[in-house]
């Protein structure tokens, strides 16, 4: 049975369901969840990004949210993520584990892809004492210092990752990176700061 997804105006506002396929194929705002995942050694800031997997339709291989999938019509969103974080990353949180950091309208385009997203973001501070147990839509889960990260102006630069999985070392550039709006990872990594900074 097809994925329906409720679909929205320019406003936000929602005035439908359409299926998945034929929302990206025809540019309907949508709802998705992103959890970005991170913690904190001494002063450095951690953010875990999963890689997906080589099979995936749309940027396969690439390093991307820790946990991130579509909100179906219906669904609230909370239970969305648990659902997609137990699906993708295999860790069982509750809904109160979430930190919601706001929304953030994004628009991406990748061959036939008009993926326009009403991300719904959400942040979760991680203990090594949760296990990753990767489904098969993920390939790795990589650490990277949030600074690192930030600092990946062009495909020239180079950062250093390392696998939660394996403890194998990687190298990334922004070529390797699910490419998100300038505005979206400015807007996530300001949250995730702000959010620290309160611990």
């Amino acid at each position: 049975m097809a994925e329906m997804l409720t679909i929205f105006d320019e406003s936000g506002r929602p005035y439908g369901m359409k299926e998945r396929e034929k929302v990206h194929k025809d540019g309907d705002w949508h709802e998705t969840f992103h959890c970005w995942m991170f913690y904190k050694e001494g002063e450095t800031i951690h953010l875990l990004l999963q890689q997906r997997a080589d099979h995936k339709k749309d940027f396969p291989g690439l390093f991307d949210i820790t946990a991130a999938g579509h909100i179906e019509a219906g669904e609230d969103v909370l239970m969305a993520g648990v659902r997609e974080i137990e699906e993708e990353v295999g860790l069982t949180v509750v809904p109160g584990d979430l930190v919601h950091q706001g929304d953030f309208k994004e628009e991406l385009k990748e061959g036939g892809l008009i993926d326009r997203e009403i991300c719904r973001i959400y942040l979760f501070l991680w203990t090594n004492d949760r296990t990753f147990t990767i489904g098969e839509e993920v390939q790795d889960i990589v650490s990277v210092p949030l600074d690192d990260l930030e600092g990946l102006k062009d495909t020239r630069q180079i950062v250093k990752v390392v696998s939660i999985l394996s403890g194998e070392e990687k190298e990334v550039t922004r070529k390797n990176l699910v490419p998100h709006e300038k505005g979206y990872e400015r807007y996530t990594f300001h949250a995730i700061r702000e959010y620290v900074a309160k611990l």
